[in-house]
């Protein structure tokens, strides 16, 4: 068992394109408020202005918020119990997972941890969700070594399977 924790790419990313699209809503008022012409077009200026900054904001945001949660040493890891499906350490536990898949949608790769429907409420019970799910994905782009993550769990899973089998 090994910590995956969360790569710097999708930090570094979320920050530059937050950090750009921040210049760009400065850029715009400051050249807006320079270039004083009627009302109608200042009250675009602004509400463009608006829209850039809540969408720079949400950008650096979640840059910031990976970057917090990688210095907590927050990982993606299994261990005796089960696996943690998210940043919060939320643990799926071995006997209530179904099926581990690997999932490819478009350019975008997820493992996915599948379980048995038997255990859906009590896994939305026990991590405090008003709304449960009959998937959970953890997505490549967000962890370290992603292909060799999968495999291990791959692994992991099998051996548990086995222990499933034999008792």
């Amino acid at each position: 068992m090994k910590a995956h924790q969360i790569s710097w790419l999708p930090i570094i990313v979320f920050t530059l394109f937050g950090a750009f699209m921040l210049f760009l809503a400065l850029a715009s008022i400051i050249t807006s408020l320079l270039a004083v012409g009627n009302i109608k077009d200042m009250v675009t200026d602004i509400l463009t202005f608006i829209g850039e900054l809540s969408v720079s904001s949400l950008f650096l945001g979640y840059g910031v918020y990976l970057f917090s949660k990688r210095k907590q040493g927050k990982a993606f890891y299994w261990d005796d119990e089960g696996v943690v499906i998210d940043l919060r350490g939320n643990k799926v536990y071995w006997k209530e997972i179904e099926e581990i898949r690997f999932v490819k949608v478009k350019s975008l790769k997820s493992t996915v941890i599948y379980p048995h429907y038997t255990y859906w409420e009590q896994i939305r019970i026990r991590h405090k969700k008003s709304i449960g799910t009959t998937a959970y994905d953890i997505p490549w782009f967000l962890i370290e070594r992603p292909k060799e993550y999968h495999q291990n769990l791959m692994k992991a899973w099998e051996k548990q399977q086995e222990k499933k089998t034999f008792k």
